[in-house]
């Protein structure tokens, strides 16, 4: 975060100036009333950082869903006012029009009883989508590139 007053790159602390509150550096915060200063990391200083393992939903998970909650003969709005989401939102799932997010995905399995989130192993240490298979934009340049000199 960006130092409301100096610019600086490291932001941490917020204060009270006139009335405003504002995002400011360690040189800064004597600037105005202090309301929260930067917490520490605990016990993390030593530690080195692990890589998150990305998770990611199932491939064909709305045949998934809509199959459990036929099996378990549940009508769609059941289900959503079991989960408390809408009904229109269900059906954009189950349809796969949309995503279910990582929430909503936890919410499902555990009604549903199946299995719709699984672990990403990114072992290319590129990008995440040069990991599942996508294109990134300097990968559609390169192959611009590649055509062009093969056609002068």
């Amino acid at each position: 975060m960006e130092c409301e007053i100096c610019g600086s790159q490291e932001a941490g602390y917020l204060i009270l100036v006139e009335g405003a509150k504002m995002n400011v550096c360690t040189d800064c915060s004597s600037s105005g009333k202090l309301l929260r200063a930067p917490v520490p990391p605990k016990g993390r200083d030593d530690a080195p950082q692990r890589e998150r393992e990305e998770i990611e939903v199932v491939e064909g998970y709305g045949k998934l869903i809509s199959d459990a909650r036929r099996k378990l003969g549940l009508p769609i709005e059941v289900l959503a006012e079991r989960i408390n989401e809408k009904m229109s939102f269900l059906e954009r799932i189950e349809h796969e029009k949309t995503l279910p997010d990582e929430k909503i995905a936890h919410k499902l399995q555990k009604e549903l009883g199946i299995k719709l989130l699984q672990g990403v192993v990114n072992t290319s240490g590129g990008t995440t989508s040069q990991a599942k298979g996508g294109m990134t934009l300097g990968d559609i340049l390169e192959i611009e590139k590649r055509e062009k000199r093969k056609k002068e």
